[in-house]
């Protein structure tokens, strides 16, 4: 789902639910408005709404859930509720099904965070939006017939900080079990996010890591595919890169997307057809756009092979979804954990 009715989400993986008082005491610091109740949802029937950006209607939304994360996303005809809900984007705007199954078996960043997430028997969602929450005054001060879901000054990286906040107190509840972003396939425990924010202050950069994933998959004996997903969060494409695996060092390979990542966040350039980067094997690697990923979610990506002489599969060279069968092997090729750290 694209940005719309919520511009990010995050998400509180529980052991067991928690109360509203319990979610207020923790959230203390922010500044709460009210609370909407739902007469739609059981396992969800309140939600706390926080002040964000008022001067633009931004609102956070907190909303507990008796129940798992239902990481299947719906189905039109056996859960409808659900498939609507994440339709309008209320698991996050870029929640796409299957996300926290990727994310665990591709925890590279978590040792624990392929099995620990599955204990979870609640959870908690935060989203941020700038036309829901809104209380009635607010709306009926309201004189405009045109809604507006993404304020011209819009800044994502300040969304995301905001919600980290959030998120990072809510982990001090004593049900809280990790920290999960849909959007980004990424998993963390309470202290893995303290450290990778830690990290990303003392260097001044932003937390890429704790925002977004790189993910691995064997291809075949020779060819590897690795990327980034998450990077929609900052409207920005993710990253592809496709290499012979006797060539390169999958933690090569892995800070080239990161660093790729970084550029683009640091400047207003873009990247198109043909153009080149320094890579790993001290060689240029060249980039194309493509419109549909090799791997889900589906999304837009930029995607880097060698420039060595090397034939890619076919496979690997499509810039469409409309082939049939994924290239790649759907299980994670088996690594170290440590060469995934930045």
């Amino acid at each position: 789902m694209a940005k719309g009715l919520f511009t990010q989400g995050m998400c509180v993986l529980l052991r067991s639910p928690v109360g509203m008082a319990e979610l207020q005491d923790k959230l203390s610091s922010f500044d709460m408005i009210g609370v909407q109740e739902s007469a739609m949802d059981g396992a969800s029937p309140e939600t706390l709404v926080m002040s964000f950006r008022p001067e633009v209607g931004g609102h956070l939304l907190v909303t507990p859930s008796t129940e798992r994360w239902p990481d299947q996303m719906g189905d039109p005809d056996t859960s409808p509720d659900v498939f609507v809900a994440w339709s309008l984007g209320q698991f996050g705007p870029l929640a796409f099904p299957g996300c926290l199954e990727r994310a665990a078996e591709q925890s590279w960043g978590w040792e624990d965070g392929e099995d620990v997430p599955q204990q979870h028997t609640s959870h908690i969602r935060l989203l941020i939006s700038y036309v829901l929450g809104a209380d009635e005054s607010e709306s009926e001060e309201d004189d405009s017939d045109d809604v507006v879901l993404i304020p011209d000054d819009y800044d994502p990286i300040a969304e995301l900080r905001f919600l980290t906040k959030a998120v990072s107190a809510l982990l001090e509840l004593p049900q809280a079990i990790c920290y999960f972003n849909p959007g980004g396939e990424v998993l963390r425990d309470q202290n893995g996010l303290r450290q990778g924010l830690n990290y990303a202050w003392n260097y001044e950069l932003p937390p890429l890591d704790m925002w977004t994933n790189v993910r691995l998959f064997r291809v075949d004996e020779s060819w590897a595919l690795m990327d980034t997903v998450g990077m929609g969060q900052l409207d920005m494409p993710d990253m592809e890169a496709v290499y012979d695996t006797d060539r390169y060092e999958p933690a090569e390979v892995e800070r080239f997307l990161r660093n790729a990542s970084l550029y683009l966040m640091s400047t207003d350039e873009e990247f198109e057809d043909g153009d080149v980067a320094d890579g790993p094997g001290d060689l240029s690697w060249n980039a194309i756009e493509c419109e549909e990923s090799l791997s889900d979610p589906p999304r837009e990506t930029i995607r880097w092979f060698p420039d060595d002489g090397s034939d890619p599969p076919e496979a690997l060279m499509r810039r469409t979804g409309d082939d049939e069968d994924d290239p790649y092997d759907e299980e994670p090729e088996d690594l170290d954990d440590e060469a995934f750290e930045l």
